[in-house]
């Protein structure tokens, strides 16, 4: 497939309604389970596997884009490349990205480099929030 240099509006949009909802959704679940010690347990486990495989499929829409139009600058783009490739390929754990000028106190997620991805609800909002505000400014 060629690289990917702009997304219809709409597409973007219909991306973050889509993430929208499954926050909400986890949000109910959340707040189904309060105040069950044993079901809280089991939401906190289940999470950063939820919100791992949740960014995945988040870049998994975009992924054909062009790198160039990406940058280098530890944007939110960059910062979602970084984890996903840590997820998929370095059992989770951040690695280094000569290509990329990333830091963690600049990121969004805050991980540094070496740390172990496990993202929660409130992070990933943030971060896909972020990533799909890139998007639109760079691929319109």
């Amino acid at each position: 497939m060629l690289a990917v240099t702009s997304y219809p509006e709409v597409y973007v949009q219909l991306t973050a309604s889509r993430i929208d909802e499954q926050l909400a959704a986890y949000a109910a679940l959340a707040a189904a389970v309060r105040g069950n010690a044993k079901a809280e347990a089991a939401l906190a486990a289940f999470a950063p596997g939820y919100f791992n495989s949740m960014l995945l499929a988040l870049d998994h829409h975009f992924m054909h884009r062009m790198r160039g139009a990406e940058g280098k600058d530890g944007n939110p783009l960059n910062e979602v490349r970084m984890l996903t490739d840590a997820i998929m390929e370095h059992d989770g754990v951040l690695r280094e990205n000569k290509t990329i000028k990333y830091k963690a106190e600049r990121a969004v997620a805050g991980i540094a480099v070496g740390e172990t991805i496990a993202l929660d609800a409130e992070t990933f909002g943030r971060l896909a929030k972020a990533y799909v505000e890139q998007i639109g400014k760079r691929f319109p």
